[in-house]
C-alpha cells in the first residue's frame, strides 16, 4: 500500500510542473500561485479537522512563519508558473533535485551543523550541477535573469527546510504546512486580482481543468499523501520523492515535445546519483549517534 502511494505522490507532484504550464493559457503566474496555495490549503485544513491534529502553534513562531511564507511559499509559487512558461517545466523539475544537495550548504549558517567529506563533496557536486543545467539553459537563449530566478527556488526550499527544522520542531507538520499555504494565498490573492487578467479564449476551459487539478490534486491531495508517509514509513522513505520527481519532470517534459539534451540528462542522474550516497552517510552518522 505505502509502495502504491508513494508511486502516485511522485506521478501527482512530477506532473504537477506540466499542469501549472497549461494553467498559462488563461491565468497569470500569480493567480496559479494563489490558486495552488488556497486550493491545496483547503484540502489540508479538511485532513487536519478530520485527524483532529492539535495546533502547536504560538506567539514564538509569528516571525518565523512570516519569514518561511514569503522565502518557501510567496516567492516559489508565484515565480514557478511565470518560469515554467519561459524556460519549460522540464527544466524547472531538474531544479528539485538540487534541494536536498543545497540543504545540507544552508544547514551550516542556521542550524550549525557542518558536513561531513562526503556531504561536502555532495555540495560542490550540487552547485557544479547548477552550472551545468544553467549553461545548458544559456545555450538555449534563455535569459540570464530567469535562469537567476530559478536557481533561487532550491535555494529558497532549502532554506526553509532549515528554519522549518529549527523553529518548528515540536508543531504538527500538517498544521505547518497549512497555514503556510493559507497565509501566502491570502498575501498572492490581491496581487493577483489587481495585476493580471484572465485570457477569456478557447483554451480557458482546458487552463481551468488544470488549475483545479494543480490546486486540489497536487497540492493538496498530494501534500496530505505525502505526511502520511512520512508518519507511515519515516521520513527517509517519504525523502526518496525527491530522487524521483525531477525524472518524472523529464518525462513529462518529454511527452510535451520540450528540448531534452544529454546535458541535462546526465547532469540529473549524476546530481541524483550523490545525493543517494550522501544520504547514506547522513543515515549511517545518525545511526552511530544512536548508539552512542
Amino acid at each position: 500500500m505505502h509502495y502504491l502511494l508513494f508511486t502516485v505522490l511522485a506521478f501527482i507532484w512530477s506532473i504537477g510542473f506540466y499542469l501549472q504550464k497549461i494553467t498559462n493559457f488563461a491565468f497569470g503566474p500569480i493567480t496559479v500561485g494563489t490558486c495552488g496555495c488556497l486550493g491545496g490549503a483547503f484540502i489540508l485544513w479538511i485532513s487536519w479537522f478530520l485527524k483532529k491534529s492539535k495546533w502547536g502553534l504560538t506567539q514564538k513562531h509569528i516571525l518565523p512563519l512570516i519569514w518561511i511564507t514569503i522565502i518557501g511559499y510567496i516567492y516559489p509559487f508565484a515565480t514557478t508558473p511565470f518560469l515554467i512558461h519561459k524556460i519549460g517545466h522540464g527544466f524547472i523539475g531538474m531544479m528539485v533535485s538540487l534541494v536536498p544537495i543545497l540543504t545540507i550548504f544552508i544547514s551550516i549558517p542556521i542550524l550549525k551543523v557542518f558536513p561531513s567529506r562526503l556531504q561536502l563533496l555532495g555540495v560542490l557536486v550540487g552547485f557544479g550541477g547548477m552550472f551545468l543545467i544553467a549553461l545548458d539553459g544559456l545555450n538555449r537563449n534563455v535569459r540570464p535573469l530567469y535562469l537567476l530566478l530559478a536557481m533561487l527556488t532550491p535555494l529558497c526550499f532549502a532554506i526553509t527546510n532549515s528554519l522549518i527544522q529549527r523553529n518548528f520542531r515540536n508543531v504538527p507538520s500538517l498544521t505547518l504546512v497549512a497555514v503556510l499555504m493559507t497565509s501566502a494565498g491570502i498575501v498572492l490573492a490581491p496581487m493577483a486580482i489587481v495585476f493580471e487578467k484572465v485570457t477569456l479564449d478557447h483554451n480557458l476551459t482546458q487552463a481551468l481543468i488544470a488549475m483545479v487539478l494543480f490546486a486540489f490534486f497536487c497540492r493538496g491531495f498530494g501534500t496530505v499523501v505525502f505526511y502520511k508517509l512520512i508518519k507511515d514509513k519515516g521520513p527517509l522513505f517519504a525523502g526518496l520523492i525527491t530522487y524521483v520527481v525531477p525524472l518524472g519532470a523529464l518525462f513529462w517534459s518529454w511527452f510535451d515535445n520540450e528540448r531534452i539534451t544529454l546535458k541535462q540528462v546526465a547532469t540529473i542522474v549524476a546530481i541524483l546519483f550523490v545525493v543517494v550516497f550522501v544520504q547514506k552517510d547522513i543515515i549511517a552518522r545518525n545511526a552511530f549517534k544512536a548508539s552512542k
